[in-house]
């Protein structure tokens, strides 16, 4: 307008801003408007990995944090990062991303460490079911999980736990007879999350077929 003008002061980052409104013209005189910038919150936080394969080393994904215009902030400047200790054997880990500067907040993201996959040595068929043998992962490898189907995309699906690392057969019986089915195997290392024992399970062996008696 030709009868005033406004000049800020502080109206970028958070806490209190001022508008001063200078009049010229026919009128005369300043006025001063003080007002609060909240900080801001943010939650677009995104990990560069999720799931990492067990190989002894310590993992530690990147972090990317943008805001809610999708401006990538800085680390240091806008947040800081804690991971949690250890982060080399199998496992949940945690990384919390606490704000600072113009933002405020925390936001804690995961990611696993699997444990080693395993394979399928042979798969044999029985009178309505099959016998499966695998190769042995005994490092950070509590059990295995059996999957079967009659789908090739393991649609109703079974699976058969087996407890202990050292085993590495086991036989599937009650099925129905002269029937195609699919068969994977992977591991799973039992874990403690939150004060609960949870399994953490490796990725799936390449699947193979047989055709029970």
């Amino acid at each position: 307008s030709s009868n005033y003008s406004v000049a800020y002061s502080n109206n970028v980052k958070k806490g209190t801003a001022t508008a001063t409104v200078t009049f010229k013209g026919n009128y005369s005189g300043t006025v001063k408007k003080t007002f609060k910038i909240n900080p801001a919150k943010v939650s677009n936080v995104k990990l560069s990995s999720t799931s990492y394969t067990y190989n002894g080393k310590t993992k530690t994904p990147g972090v990317t944090v943008k805001d809610k215009k999708g401006r990538k902030l800085k680390k240091g400047t806008d947040y800081t990062v804690k991971y949690s200790s250890g982060r080399k054997n199998v496992g949940r880990y945690a990384v919390k991303v606490t704000f600072k500067g113009n933002y405020t907040g925390s936001k804690t993201v995961y990611y696993y460490i699997i444990p080693k996959s395993t394979s399928i040595s042979r798969v044999s068929a029985l009178r309505k079911g099959f016998k499966l043998s695998w190769k042995k992962q005994k490092t950070q490898t509590t059990g295995y999980q059996i999957q079967y189907s009659t789908s090739k995309k393991f649609k109703k699906a079974k699976a058969v736990n087996v407890s202990k690392n050292k085993t590495t057969s086991k036989s599937i019986k009650k099925l129905s007879s002269k029937k195609k089915y699919y068969v994977r195997v992977r591991t799973y290392k039992k874990v403690k999350i939150n004060g609960k024992t949870k399994k953490v399970y490796s990725s799936w062996s390449k699947t193979k077929t047989v055709k029970t008696r």
